[in-house]
Parts: structure tokens; C-alpha cells; sequence
């Protein structure tokens, strides 16, 4: 009889531990749960300007002599005849392509492809200097609507964008078909890595906070034209809780 308990104890013990197991297995591989309402937080992010001032910097830095190829200092071309590949140096100029930078929501266009504004010259208009580019979705994320299940998620941008994305890794056409995007889950939240049609790339690192109230996507941004990304901070807080 006693014989009969111990093995039934060891069974049920089994049993348990093989649910155990299977329930935070299951917790692991669905990662945080992002879905909700989500508000930008402009007093904890980035501003549109602080974006434009780190990519002026940037462009700055990488059109230096210093920063040029070996070969294109020793082959006694002057600096000045030379755009160093990266549109000149006139396209890093006024603040004109942010529309906002997305903290209102309103302005609708560059969210999407954010190097398209600095191919535009002032062929016609000499007044008018270029404008800079704009990171993707900048424009459009004030708000986010996020619905997430185990195998992906659906991001609304403010009722422009759309971001239709799975948890596999695997490579997919989105955004209205203008970007291809990869999502992987990480202990710590989620990344997201876009690529966009004129080769400007985005990296998105979501993090939620312990209580879900607020969300961090960390973004490092590299237009075209540039050799280093610009990284900037979005910071939101939850609406539906």
C-alpha cells in the first residue's frame, strides 16, 4: 500500500512540474504584453528639434575632411568641390522637414519614407533652403493603438500607419507595403527593424514598464545618406488602464 502512495506522489509531482514547466515556457516565449492605448509623452522624449540637432551634428561630422576616406584626401581634389556622398553640404539646413516631429499628430507627410524631403532642392526657389529628413512614423506617433496576440501584433499610428508584424523573425512587407520588417521578442520587450524602400532603416526597441503604464521605444534612425544612425528616445503613457 505504502508502495502504491509513493508512486503515486512521484507521479503527481511529475505531472505538476511538466505543467510548470509548459506554463512559463509559454510565458517566456509570448514576452510582454503591449497592447493598449498609448499617448506620447512629450516632456520624456526626444523633440523633433533634438533629432534635427543630432543629425546636423551627424552630417557635419562624417563631411569633415577627417572623416573621409584616405583616398579622397590624398587625390588633391579641394574639400570644397567634394559632397563627401552624403547631398552636400547644404542639405543639413533649417528646420523646415520635421512638421512638428509627430507631437501633434497633424502633419501627415514624411512619416513614412524618412529621407525623401532631403531630395528636394530649391531648383526654382533659391529662398527656400532644403528640407531635412524626418525619421519614419516621427510624424504619426503621437498616438498608438497596439493589439497584440502570441503570434505578432498590429501598431496604428495615429489612424495613418499601420505596422502588421509576427513574432518569428521572419522578414515581411508592411507599412502599406513601403518597408520590410522583422520583429523578434527579447527578454526585456520587443525589437522591431524596419527597412524602407529608398534604404533608409529603422530599429525600434520596445520596452514596457513594470506596471504597464508606461512604454520606451528607444530608435536609432540612419537616413541614405549617412553612415552612423541618429538614435532618439519615445517615451508614452498608457490611456486604457
Amino acid at each position: 500500500m505504502s508502495l502504491s502512495l509513493a508512486r503515486s506522489s512521484r507521479l503527481l509531482l511529475a505531472t505538476g512540474w511538466f505543467f510548470a514547466t509548459c506554463a512559463s515556457a509559454q510565458t517566456a516565449a509570448s514576452g510582454p504584453d503591449f497592447s493598449g492605448i498609448w499617448q506620447l509623452n512629450d516632456k520624456e522624449s526626444d523633440s523633433a528639434a533634438t533629432i534635427t540637432q543630432r543629425l546636423h551634428a551627424e552630417k557635419k561630422h562624417e563631411q569633415a575632411p577627417s572623416s573621409r576616406p584616405a583616398s579622397a584626401s590624398s587625390s588633391g581634389v579641394p574639400a570644397s568641390s567634394s559632397n563627401g556622398g552624403f547631398g552636400g553640404r547644404g542639405g543639413g539646413r533649417g528646420m523646415g522637414g520635421m512638421g512638428g516631429g509627430g507631437m501633434g499628430g497633424g502633419h501627415m507627410g514624411g512619416g513614412r519614407h524618412g529621407n525623401q524631403n532631403s531630395q528636394d532642392s530649391s531648383s526654382s526657389h533659391n529662398s527656400a533652403p532644403p528640407k531635412d529628413p524626418t525619421p519614419p512614423l516621427l510624424a504619426d506617433d503621437s498616438f498608438l493603438n497596439v493589439q497584440q496576440n502570441t503570434q505578432g501584433m498590429q501598431v496604428d499610428y495615429n489612424n495613418t500607419d499601420r505596422l502588421d508584424t509576427r513574432f518569428d523573425g521572419e522578414e515581411r512587407q508592411s507599412l502599406n507595403s513601403s518597408a520590410r520588417v522583422q520583429t523578434r521578442l527579447t527578454p526585456d520587450g520587443m525589437d522591431v527593424s524596419m527597412t524602407f524602400d529608398d534604404g533608409t532603416l529603422l530599429h525600434q526597441s520596445w520596452v514596457r514598464s513594470p506596471d504597464g503604464h508606461h512604454l520606451t521605444v528607444t530608435e536609432t534612425w540612419r537616413p541614405n545618406d549617412l553612415q552612423q544612425p541618429i538614435t532618439f528616445k519615445r517615451s508614452y503613457d498608457r490611456l486604457d488602464l
